[in-house]
């Protein structure tokens, strides 16, 4: 969560540069509360970024999108499709990697590694258009996560009907 000092100080900033910007009591407490869970770093470099691009005053959702566009360090799909091909010719069928990239992994996973590594010449570029688009899709879905504030929520009473009283990890 990030302090109240950094928010208020990236706030003082768009106040400066923007005359027309300004935020009663109120209205600043909201403004904390839905931009409080920004990373300090996302949040101070998103401030910069607007200073430096806008010409109108933001709004949370701007401000939200850049401190994701700026804390973003995804591969781009034709670095996520480079890297597992790298894999597929180093490894073989035999042995596939475990990404510690969840998108990557979970693209990986989507298309089958038996799959990727059984692609013929004529498959290639069919197999590599559905990775991209896949990888991109997830990455999509992160981003609006990242920019809404959303949290991947554990559904405990499933977890505990599934492994009957004894969860992942307790004794």
């Amino acid at each position: 969560m990030m302090e109240r000092a950094v928010f208020a100080k990236g706030i003082g900033l768009l106040q400066m540069v923007f005359e027309s910007f300004r935020l009663d009591g109120q209205t600043t407490e909201l403004w904390y509360r839905l931009l409080g869970d920004l990373p300090t770093v996302a949040f101070e470099k998103a401030v910069l970024k607007i200073v430096m691009t806008h010409e109108k005053p933001p709004t949370i959702a701007a401000i939200r999108k850049a401190a994701t566009e700026e804390s973003d360090e995804s591969l781009s799909a034709e670095e996520a499709w480079t890297k597992v091909i790298d894999d597929v010719h180093k490894r073989g069928i035999y042995d596939e990697p475990i990404y510690e990239d969840p998108k990557l992994e979970k693209a990986k996973r989507a298309i089958s590694w038996r799959e990727l590594c059984d692609m013929t010449p004529d498959s290639r570029r069919v197999v590599r258009a559905q990775f991209m688009r896949i990888y991109d899709s997830i990455c999509e879905r992160e981003k609006l996560k990242a920019i809404t504030g959303a949290k991947d929520e554990v559904n405990h009473a499933l977890l505990q009907r599934l492994f009957g009283g004894m969860l992942p990890g307790k004794r």
